[in-house]
């Protein structure tokens, strides 16, 4: 899983008690939180039907050969399992750019779901000559143009089950664009993913082009509790719960004065589980503290970027009251007696 520019996203400020915000915020156009899909139910697919063309807009299942897998949804993404299964989302763009567009691609994933690009060539008019490219390697470790990829039909001079350079491929595409059909380039109909039976996968997202799709839940959480004393937080400390991270991604933690100009970096690594959940007691050292005030407190997944943000009130220690003194005992005094002479 590679961290990517796509997935990351910048940290904000935001006051609320009692709870955990997911902030985001653009560091690419190609990603921006407020507008990517996030797909995490099967109701949200549609479905490939054999001999038509693929669906118009969105994520779908594609028909695949039995013994065909199913789909579902958790906190690791949409996982793929018990048979062959391909998800696609519709997609239309001239094939002459696919090197750049999977250079900017990003694919998170665990498992063996391999990355795909179906387009058709239309090398003797429109609408033919269908293929799908895909990398050799499962992941994201085909993402360069130097990786080795395959096609699933011929393409040009390539047998189907050619194995090339996705740079090789893109020079093919560009011969069959000179010599091809005059009306329309080769096109690029879907983008997605497949995992062949037996194997299993969970995709957690992936960004193509200007597009982005989450598969896992909306980050959400909480901690306990939102005001604490200074001598609290370096003992007890916060206890924290999320969820909506990568699975087994580790997070930071920061924690700082609101007025503070430094990130308040800690030197705490946590790791979500394999549910993308967290839970965890924070417990900031006494040094690290400016006195009573406002702090904010974020945990940042490093692979996903996703940062859980929240508003810890911090209040000043008790005072201790002074210990009443007893009643003072009288300090004896000696008495000099006269002296007695006789004789």
């Amino acid at each position: 899983m590679k961290q990517s520019r796509i997935f990351s996203v910048a940290v904000a400020s935001a006051a609320v008690l009692g709870s955990v915000v997911a902030v985001s915020g653009t560091a690419n156009a190609a990603f921006d939180p407020d507008t990517a899909d996030r797909v995490t139910t099967n109701a949200q697919l549609g479905q490939e039907v054999p001999g038509t063309p693929y669906p118009a807009t969105g994520w779908f299942q594609g028909a695949v050969t039995a013994p065909a897998g199913t789909v579902t949804f958790d906190g690791a993404g949409l996982n793929s399992a018990g048979g062959n299964v391909q998800l696609l989302n519709a997609y239309d763009a001239p094939a002459s750019t696919l090197t750049d567009l999977v250079l900017d691609a990003d694919f998170a994933s665990l498992g063996d779901a391999t990355f795909q690009v179906p387009i058709f060539a239309n090398a003797t008019g429109t609408g033919t000559q269908f293929t799908t490219l895909r990398p050799v390697a499962t992941g994201d470790a085909g993402f360069t143009a130097t990786s080795q990829w395959v096609t699933s039909q011929a393409l040009g001079t390539y047998a189907a089950g050619a194995v090339a350079t996705l740079a090789e491929f893109q020079a093919q595409i560009a011969q069959i664009d000179a010599g091809g059909d005059q009306a329309a380039a080769a096109t690029i109909l879907a983008y997605g993913f497949i995992t062949p039976d037996p194997l299993t996968s969970s995709v957690q997202a992936v960004a193509f082009g200007d597009e982005s799709t989450w598969f896992i839940p909306a980050p959400s959480g909480t901690y306990v509790p939102a005001t604490l004393t200074v001598s609290q937080v370096s003992t007890t400390g916060i206890a924290v719960e999320g969820a909506g991270f990568f699975p087994g991604e580790t997070l930071s933690v920061l924690f700082s004065n609101e007025n503070a100009q430094s990130s308040g970096d800690q030197d705490i690594v946590l790791t979500a589980d394999a549910q993308g959940r967290i839970a965890a007691n924070i417990v900031i050292p006494a040094d690290q503290l400016q006195g009573p005030g406002t702090y904010i407190i974020n945990l940042i997944g490093d692979d996903s970027g996703i940062a859980l943000e929240g508003v810890v009130t911090v209040t000043a220690d008790a005072a201790v009251a002074p210990v009443p003194a007893g009643p003072v005992a009288p300090v004896a005094v000696p008495v000099r007696a006269n002296a007695a002479f006789t004789g």
